[in-house]
This record gives structure tokens, sequence and C-alpha cells, in this order.
């Protein structure tokens, strides 16, 4: 028969001494550190399309693509460019040679090197098939080669502006160069391997993917063990989640939802401009092919379409006043890029019907809609995102103030991935309303316009030469302020144009647990779908009685306070360890033969 009280003695000394190891271990490193195995799960409502660099275009993918893979040059929390692959660069005098060295302490993560001839396929890979978000920041090069293992030297025929700002995932040659031309379109890279921070594990499509932290990354591994995007159907049930503590952060919450959020001592809500807008795309597609109403070619109607729109009564109903008016294609984020036009065509809907009445569309029938000569009415029809309550709304107001002016609207709710079927099956749409990100170069937004992107990323199925002909001229101007010139020309030719209606540049809307967790950072005023993957590194579990301020240095030591603190706990539990030590000792000598008897 056991002794209980020797037992429960035995139990407690136990305890005692992994408290003591712990403590000690913990005081080596200068700080208290929290628990390695942690996940973070962050909400968001939006699903990824692809895991491939060449089919995905949601800014969801590219958060994704961010932690998994590695680009070349980075961007700071200043975006400025930064060393991440390449350890450093140099470019020759007339500015066509540019010569990349390469970190030589890289392995992809299943454990094969990385070397220059992966930067050399995948850069050569995007260029030659024109694919995805990152083919268009391949424009310009003549050619890549690579004299050693760590040395990539790109030649451009003209000066390359952008060429720091390339945000391309570099890829493993050795896995995708056993995928076809043919196949790249289709081929779906169910287990992404990369350099990146963090490594895939798995996707449940409709419910979450998950990665886990590279233990061998070779820059500082990131703080978490595990993070998990877990995918919502709505907004509401991700904020119940947020609110109880299943996830850590919520990216795209509601805007109805801030001032209540606001309200939460453990959440810090954020509300704040960032790098994108959303749009009212027109098919403007001047092709027998397209299956779009042609009236829809004049930009007159299109004109007259912005003026009957009441973007700030949009903005304060649809998206609770978490936006700002929307003009031109850069967002005022990237305000040295961003162009504001003298004359905006502001809500007025008396002018949208003068126009409309100059240009020749009457409502000759009385039945409210006006017609073209010929007879056709102006009837369209536009398709709105189920998942987003915001462009609903937004959409069935617009047709509202369509309606006042005499044209009719069709509205036609869909999910995102028949939205896109129709977008790519020759133009089979009229309007609909989406949304674009972009990253610190204007190219990459500036590049969605581009005729030779009709079929790619093009959504509009807008082609302007004199547009074409100015984009390849700013991506040579190092110059920046004769870039920007360019650039603002650019931008003032689709205001003339009008193939997007830029409705509002809405507010990037997250929420964050600060109370269980601690170390999260802002790039620009957001957490999340920011200009890099700094918040991803630093955020780690807040540990209890810490004061909870976020730190981005891992290796950071603990006050003096803390030390002190931790010293005499340690000192503490190793004298009652010992004095407890002593007490078991007498009780096993007074007790030792009772101890063990029938046993």
């Amino acid at each position: 028969m056991r002794n209980p009280i020797l037992n429960k003695a035995f139990q407690v000394m136990v305890i005692l001494v992994m408290l003591v190891g712990s403590l000690i271990a913990g005081s080596n490193k200068g700080t208290v550190h929290a628990d390695e195995d942690a996940t973070l799960r962050v909400g968001w409502t939006q699903e990824i399309d692809s895991l491939s660099p060449f089919v995905a275009y949601t800014i969801a993918a590219t958060e994704i693509f961010s932690l998994v893979y590695d680009p070349l040059v980075a961007f700071d929390n200043d975006v400025e460019p930064v060393a991440r692959l390449a350890e450093k660069w140099e470019v020759s005098d007339d500015n066509k040679t540019w010569t990349f060295t390469l970190r030589d302490d890289v392995t992809w993560h299943d454990g094969e090197p990385f070397t220059s001839e992966d930067v050399k396929f995948t850069y050569e890979t995007m260029k030659e098939s024109g694919l995805g978000l990152y083919a268009g920041n391949m424009s310009g090069m003549e050619s890549i080669e690579t004299p050693d293992e760590h040395t990539v030297v790109i030649k451009t025929e003209e000066p390359k502006a952008n060429m720091l700002q390339i945000t391309a995932p570099i890829l493993p040659e050795h896995i995708w160069s056993e995928v076809s031309a043919e196949e790249l379109e289709t081929w779906p890279n169910e287990n992404p391997v990369g350099t990146g921070a963090f490594k895939f594990d798995e996707q449940n499509e409709g419910e979450y993917i998950k990665l886990v932290k590279n233990e061998d990354y070779f820059l500082t591994p990131a703080k978490i063990n595990e993070l998990v995007f877990v995918l919502y159907s709505n907004n509401d049930t991700m904020v119940q989640s947020l609110k109880v503590g299943e996830i850590g952060a919520a990216i795209n919450i509601n805007p109805n939802q801030v001032a209540q959020l606001q309200q939460e001592e453990n959440l810090d809500v954020v509300s704040a401009t960032t790098h994108g807008f959303t749009e009212l795309a027109i098919n403007t597609w001047d092709d027998p092919a397209s299956k779009g109403n042609p009236l829809l070619k004049d930009k007159q109607i299109r004109q007259a379409m912005e003026y009957a729109i009441d973007k700030q009564k949009l903005i304060d109903i649809a998206y609770a006043g978490q936006a700002t008016e929307g003009t031109s294609l850069i967002p005022p984020s990237l305000d040295f890029w961003h162009y504001e036009p003298e004359d905006k065509r502001g809500y007025d809907p008396e002018k949208a019907a003068s126009m409309l009445e100059e240009a020749g569309y009457v409502d000759s029938d009385g039945d409210g809609i006006r017609e073209s000569e010929d007879g056709t009415p102006l009837n369209f029809k536009l398709m709105l995102r189920s998942n987003s309550t915001e462009e609903v709304k937004a959409g069935n107001m617009i047709a509202d103030y369509f309606k006042d002016v005499g044209i009719g609207v069709e509205v036609e709710t869909v999910d995102d991935g028949l939205l896109s079927d129709r977008i790519y099956d020759n133009a089979n749409f009229d309007m609909f309303i989406w949304g674009w990100g972009t990253d610190a170069d204007p190219s990459t937004i500036l590049n969605v316009m581009r005729g030779e992107q009709i079929g790619g990323l093009s959504d509009s199925y807008y082609a302007n030469d004199q547009y074409d002909q100015l984009f390849e001229e700013q991506e040579t101007l190092i110059d920046r302020d004769e870039r920007q010139a360019v650039v603002h020309e650019m931008q003032e030719i689709l205001y003339d144009e009008n193939p997007y209606i830029i409705l509002a540049y809405d507010n990037a809307l997250q929420a964050v647990n600060t109370e269980e967790w601690t170390g999260w950072t802002k790039v620009r005023d957001t957490y999340f779908l920011t200009f890099n993957h700094s918040n991803y590194m630093n955020v780690t579990p807040a540990v209890e009685g810490s004061d909870n301020v976020a730190s981005a240095d891992s290796g950071e030591a603990a006050s003096a306070d803390e030390e002190s603190t931790n010293n005499g706990m340690m000192w503490g539990l190793i004298v009652g360890a010992l004095l407890l030590g002593g007490i078991i000792f007498f009780i096993m000598k007074a007790r030792g033969k009772k101890r063990f008897k029938g046993m």
C-alpha cells in the first residue's frame, strides 16, 4: 500500500524541480519566452483562388505566397528595398546591367540548395508565359545570366525603373521545370515548396490553410509554430470567433462592425487607408467576340454613369463611412504616384441626364429607360459578389442611381468563381463590382489596363495604344519626377476613357487580440495584406503578467525589473525544493519499512 502523504510530497517536489528548470532555462536567455508550440489562427472571408503564382490573382493568395516564398528583394516597414534572397546588388552606369549576389545559406523547404538557376528559371518562365500577377514585372529584361551559383546578372533593353520593386516569389527550378508550358495554367501546385519563413502544411478547401514555422529559415525564424488562415462564409461569424478567442485576428471585418469591436478592450481595431480600391468595371471590349452590351463602348455613357453615382452617400451607407471617394487608378496611399483629376466627375444626376440626352439617348416610349437611335434600350446587367455585403449594398444603390437618369440595371448576385468564369468567357458581362490591391510600384496596377492583358489580368477588356506606349516609357525612367509625370498622364487617359469607375478607396478593416497575443507589427497603419510579412514574424503569445509591449527584436533581453523578479522566483523555488527534499528524506527514513509492506 502506497503512502499518500509521501506520494503527494514527491509529486510537489517533481513539479518544483520542473519549474526551477524552466526558470533557469528562461533566465539563461534573458527574457520570458512564450509557448513555442503556439498556433495563431487568422480569420478571413476570401478563399485563395490558387496556390500557383502563375494562376492566382487574389490578394489572399499573394499573402500566402509572401509567407511560403521569398523574393529577390523585399520591402522593409518603410517600404524601401531590402535584401532578401539577394544579399546585395549593383547596377551599371547605363542602368542596363544589374548584378545580384545571392545568399549562400538558403535551402528550399525540401532540403535542396537555393541557387542562381532558380532565379533565372522563375523570371524567364514568368516572362515567357505571361501568366499571373508577376509576369508584368519581367518586361524589359533582355537576358539573365548565372556566372556561378550565387550570382545573377540581368541585362535590360532600356533602364528598368522597377528592378528593385519586383515582388515575384522565386520558385524552385527542380520542381517547376517538370511542369510543361502547356500545364502552367492548370497545374495546381498543391504542396508549395519555397524558401520562406513558413512551410506549407495543408489546405482544406472551404475551411482553412495551415502553414508551419520554417525552423531553418535563413533570417530570424518566426516566433509562432503554426499559422492557420481560417475561412469564414460571413463576417458576423468571424467576428464572433474573434470575440471568444477562437481566432487571434480577423483580416477583413465588416465596416458596420468597426465601432462595435472598438469597445472590446482586448482588441486593437484598424481602419486605415490601404493600397487598393473598389471599382465598377465596365465591358469596353471592341471585338465581335464580346458577349457584353456594345452600347457600353460609348465613353459618353460611361462618363454619365459616374456623374449619376453619389459616391459619398454610397460610402456612408454601404461602407459605414470606412472609405474615401475614388477617382483614379492608383490609390492615395501611394501618394507620389496617385493622380487627382482637376475636373472631377462628382455627383450630378442632371449633368448625367443632359450628357445622355446630347448623345442621342432618349426615352422615346416613356418607360423610364432611354434608348439609342436604333431603339436599343440602355439596359445593362450588373454582377455583384455574394460574399461582400458592402458590394451588394453598393450595387443596389447604383442600380437606383442609374434608374434616376434613365439607365436600366438588372442585378445578379454571384460567387467569385462564377464571376471569374463570366469575365474570361469572351467578356460575358456588362458591368460588375470588384476591387484591386497593388504593391509599391505603379507598374503592377497600370499593367492591368494594357491591351495585351485582355484575356489575362484585364477584366474590363480595355485597350488604348497611347496608354500602352506610355506604360513602356514609364518603366524606363529612372528619374522619379519624370516617371511620375508619365504615370499621371496614363491615369488621366483612364479617367477620361472610364473603363473603371473607381467607387472608393476602401479602408483596411482588421482587428487583432492584444490580450492573448503580443508583438503585432504595423506597416503603414495596417497589420495584414501589407508590403511585407513582418507582422507574422514578430507576433507571439502574450505571457501572463507581462506588459504586452510589442517588440520587433526576438533577441531583446528582459528588462532589469523582469530579471530581478525571475531571479527572485528562481532562488525561492530552489530553496523551497531543498527544504521539501529534506522533509521527504526524514519521512522516508521514519516510515520506510511500512512504505514497502505488502508489496
